[in-house]
Order: C-alpha cells, then sequence, then structure tokens
C-alpha cells in the first residue's frame, strides 16, 4: 500500500457521505415517494434492517482479500483474462452512473437558475473539472471532499431547522393505509443508494486501517439518515399527493425556507450542495476507474480516463426527453444498481469461500 495515497476508514466514512449520499439524498427520494406516497420511510429502514444481512458478506470478501487489491486478488483466482473483463464491466457502469448523475445535474440545473445556458456547455466544465481531480490521486479527492462536506452539512441542518414551522408530522398518518406492497417495490430504489457502499471494496487497498463492521455499519446508519431527512421533509411540508408529483423533492424543500418576515429566497444555498456532492461523486467514479486497470500498464490510464470522461458527457447529451429519462431512471437505471453490486457480491462471497479452501488445501499439504 502506497502510504502517501492512503486514507482512514473514517475518511471513506466521509467519501460515501458525498459521493453515495448524493444518490440518496437526492436521486431516489422522487422515486420513492412516487412508489410509496407517504410510506415511503417505511421502505428506508426496510431496507437498512436487510443491508445488516448484506454487510457481513461485504466484511468476509474485505478480509480474505488480506490488503490486496480486489482485481488483483480476484486474478489469482479465476486469471487475468476473466478478471480484465469483469473490470470493463466495472468501468461501463462507472459510466453509466456518472451520466446519470450528471444528466439529473444538468436537467436540474437548467430548471433551476441557467435556463439559457446550451447544455454542452454545462456538460464540458462539469466533465474537465471532475477529470482534473480524478486525475490526481485518492488523498487529494478526500481532502476536497472534507472541504466541501463541512459546508453541505452545515446547509443541510440549517435547511431543515429553517422548515420546522412548515412541517405538519400528521402527514406520515395513516400508516400502510394501502398495505405493504408499495412499501416493497419502492425498496428497490433505497437499495439501488445502499448498494454503492460495494465500490469502496476497490479501494480497500488504500485504506491505512482494516475495515471492520462497525465501519460499514456507520455509513449504512449516515446514508439511511441522508434519505430519511429530506424523505419525511418533503411529505410532512408539501403533504404525499404533492411531493410525489415533484421533480426534485429537496431542491423544493429549499424553496419555502423563511426567516423571519424579511429574509427568504435562499434556495441558490442549494446550488453548493448539490454541485459540490456531483463533484466529488463523479470525481470518485473516475478515480475508481483508475483503480480497476490495476491490471493494466500505468501508461495506458491517463489515456483511458480521458476516452471514459469523453464517453460520459458525450451519454449525458443523448437527445432523450426528461419524461423518457426519468422512465428509464426509475424502471430500469436504478433497479441496475442494486442487482448488480448484489449479484457481483455473492460472486465475490463464493469466489472468497474457493479462495480459502485453497488456502487451506495447500496449507494441510504442507
Amino acid at each position: 500500500m502506497n502510504k502517501s495515497d492512503s486514507i482512514t476508514p473514517l475518511q471513506v466514512i466521509l467519501l460515501g457521505m458525498t459521493a453515495i449520499g448524493l444518490k440518496n439524498h437526492v436521486l431516489a427520494i422522487a422515486p420513492l415517494i412516487e412508489t410509496a406516497g407517504r410510506d415511503a420511510w417505511l421502505a428506508v429502514l426496510f431496507t437498512f434492517a436487510l443491508q445488516l444481512l448484506w454487510l457481513p458478506l461485504l466484511l468476509y470478501i474485505h478480509r480474505q482479500c488480506n490488503g490486496q487489491p480486489l482485481l488483483v486478488w480476484l486474478s489469482g483466482i479465476i486469471g487475468s483474462r476473466l478478471t480484465k473483463m469483469i473490470a470493463a464491466i466495472f468501468i461501463g457502469y462507472l459510466i453509466i452512473m456518472s451520466s446519470i448523475t450528471l444528466r439529473e445535474t444538468i436537467d436540474w440545473t437548467g430548471i433551476a437558475y441557467l435556463p439559457e445556458t446550451p447544455p454542452f456547455i454545462l456538460v464540458i466544465l462539469f466533465v474537465f473539472t471532475c477529470w482534473m481531480l480524478a486525475s490526481t490521486n485518492l488523498r487529494t479527492v478526500n481532502m476536497a471532499n472534507i472541504f466541501l462536506l463541512f459546508f453541505i452539512i452545515i446547509l443541510g441542518v440549517f435547511v431543515a431547522v429553517a422548515n420546522i414551522q412548515h412541517k405538519n408530522h400528521s402527514l406520515l398518518l395513516p400508516v400502510l393505509e394501502h398495505g405493504y406492497g408499495q412499501v416493497f417495490d419502492a425498496m428497490i430504489y433505497q437499495a439501488s443508494g445502499m448498494s454503492e457502499i460495494f465500490l469502496f471494496l476497490l479501494l480497500q487497498h488504500k485504506i491505512s486501517s482494516q475495515v471492520r463492521f462497525k465501519h460499514l455499519l456507520a455509513i449504512s446508519v449516515v446514508l439511511t439518515g441522508l434519505t430519511l431527512g429530506p424523505l419525511i421533509g418533503a411529505i410532512i411540508e408539501f403533504g404525499p399527493a404533492e411531493a410525489s408529483i415533484q421533480r426534485f423533492p429537496p431542491f423544493e424543500e429549499w424553496g419555502i425556507v423563511s426567516i423571519g418576515r424579511f429574509i427568504e429566497h435562499v434556495d441558490f444555498l442549494s446550488i453548493y450542495q448539490w454541485l459540490s456532492g456531483v463533484f466529488i461523486r463523479i470525481s470518485l467514479f473516475l478515480l475508481l476507474v483508475k483503480e480497476v486497470l490495476i491490471l493494466s500498464p500505468e501508461e495506458k490510464k491517463p489515456k483511458v480516463l480521458l476516452f471514459v470522461s469523453f464517453t460520459v458527457g458525450a451519454l449525458t447529451l443523448t437527445p432523450i426527453t426528461d419524461f423518457q429519462f426519468n422512465a428509464w431512471l426509475k424502471a430500469f437505471l436504478l433497479p441496475l444498481t442494486f442487482w448488480f453490486f448484489f449479484t457481483f457480491s455473492i460472486f465475490l462471497g463464493v469466489m472468497a469461500i474457493i479462495y480459502r479452501m485453497k488456502k487451506r488445501r495447500v496449507s494441510n499439504e504442507v
């Protein structure tokens, strides 16, 4: 492990708060409320309960790797050729998720504050900035995240406290008016974000100490809270019917903030929150591309990173309507994340068992 580019488990949790938290805090809210209505918060809690059964599998895989990069460890079991195919699949996933994040951001930017700015200009600026940060190293991304996250948290607390006057908790009742079916259907959207905890297995060789269950539990609790806050806030501030038709419920919550009689229209502060989250999320995903290419020569990585960045921008500008994009996001793209990581974690779990049995057999022969 290169100690000059290592981070602590706490810093990993903070990276997750920003990079994964953006998805839970922004992208997943609208599908959750649209699907489960006022009971959407139950879907979040049920997902958290089930995830507690999944975290030990991630921890088992992490321990079997024994500090090795995930794909280096995997190549020792299935060979480098198959591992490179898996690496290509991971890169494809990172491209798709980065494009989805950037597409949502461009749509929101056009709606909220830059309606006359051509989208391709915004895409170029976003992609170039994220590519520049991803071209550095993990420690630099971590330092940028800590600085940005400090103010993200302050603004999050501010909007929650300022809107207390608008909150009507009785709108959360009655509970389960339409049964459990809608709640179970909505769980896939929360699971989509929570399953991205898996990505930090790709960084495990850069974590300065062994990841423990308490670390995985901590990030799970944090991400659950990041969903529950704006989710419940949208329901009790606007009502489940109005919240279910809003495009960006967390942004709408900023729109009703007022302090006394003379201070309002502070929703511009949400721009900082959103863009900071997008900046760290896409930069981290691009940096993960370099980690996925760990079996490739070093001189190829900058070229691949540049190509991936270009592809992210091109996919973001795909000429589809906002309605089509939302339909794909809800029906396919968000569920894809969960099934991708869940299936792959099962595969790695099986590989870890095979690896352990192989080690035991070798030790017995010796």
